[in-house]
């Protein structure tokens, strides 16, 4: 049963109702978001079937702002979303719901080989930990590609600890050696934190990585305050 209707809510699906303007139905949609109210809900799963996309994707956006169970069940029940754009939408404020205000928001970018001829899999290896280590931080993270936009809308709207991280993994200082190095910046607006790296040798790459990446991460999350 859905909550008694907010009036700011009742205005603005009317107006959405008859908007033929895709722009002004994406102001609209925007709008019932900001209300924070759950009374928005069922006009906002009812905007992800709107046949333009930018105007699915700010419904998406903003099922995600409301943050509670039935806007997060209606997310889920539209993830048959086949244009990429909205279907990243869904998956963060899917991503989000198990976040709190305030929390670490995270976006990772692929990880570089700075050795010049590392396994595919010891790249993805090292993606792995960084994602798990910062998972049991409580941090969520950023679809790829995602809009800046609507990512500082985002940042803004939850006071999240927003952060881009890019890993390298580097020769070590002896043959069997290697290095990984983490470069952080501020998301979306990418203003240089800090960079830290680890070192390690005597062990297979695997051994190496699966040491080193959790150990960088700990190294920055004291200097930042990442853990909770």
């Amino acid at each position: 049963m859905w909550a008694a209707e907010d009036p700011r809510v009742t205005l603005l699906s009317r107006q959405l109702a008859g908007a033929k303007d895709p722009r002004n139905r994406v102001q609209i949609v925007v709008l019932l978001g900001q209300t924070g109210h759950e009374s928005a809900v069922p006009y906002l799963c009812s905007a992800l079937k709107d046949p333009e996309p930018l105007v699915r994707t700010a419904a998406a956006s903003s099922l995600g702002e409301v943050q509670n169970a039935s806007s997060l069940d209606c997310l889920k029940k539209a993830l048959s979303e086949t244009d990429p754009t909205v279907r990243a939408a869904m998956e963060r404020a899917l991503a989000l719901g198990s976040g709190a205000r305030g929390g670490l928001y995270v976006s990772i970018e692929p990880v570089q080989d700075k050795v010049g001829d590392l396994p595919a899999g010891l790249l993805q290896l090292a993606e792995q930990k960084m994602r798990e280590k910062l998972a049991s931080m409580g941090a969520t993270f950023a679809p790829p590609a995602e809009d800046r936009r609507q990512a500082a809308a985002l940042v803004r709207a939850r006071q999240l600890k927003a952060y881009q991280l890019r890993l390298q993994v580097l020769p070590g200082e002896s043959a069997k050696g290697l290095k990984v190095e983490m470069l952080i910046m501020t998301y979306p607006d990418q203003a240089l934190k800090g960079s830290y790296n680890v070192k390690a040798s005597g062990a297979k790459p695997e051994t190496l990585i699966k040491a080193m990446v959790p150990r960088v991460v700990d190294d920055a999350a004291v200097d930042l305050e990442w853990k909770p």
